[in-house]
């Protein structure tokens, strides 16, 4: 459900599961600071599994499109439907 600003609420941090903050600090360490898009889709552990298994296909070197351009598509996908994540 949304907030009143139309934003999927995050998961706090304190009630993650011990393996969701293990992830989380790796996604501090190998990824972004920022931790909005980690903690909204927490809440659906399936879901953040599947776009992760994406994020490693895509940035990972296992895929024949340069990362380059997947950062493109990525950064212009989200400008386009401003993403707040």
């Amino acid at each position: 459900m949304a907030n009143d600003r139309g934003l999927l609420p995050k998961a706090r941090r304190e009630d993650l599961p011990e393996e969701l903050r293990r992830r989380l600090e790796r996604w501090y360490r190998e990824a972004y600071e920022d931790d909005n898009l980690f903690l909204t889709m927490a809440r659906r552990p399936g879901l953040l599994d599947a776009t992760m298994g994406f994020v490693r296909y895509a940035y990972g070197g296992t895929s024949s499109i340069e990362p380059e351009l997947f950062e493109i598509v990525r950064v212009r996908l989200a400008w386009r439907n401003h993403c707040v994540h």
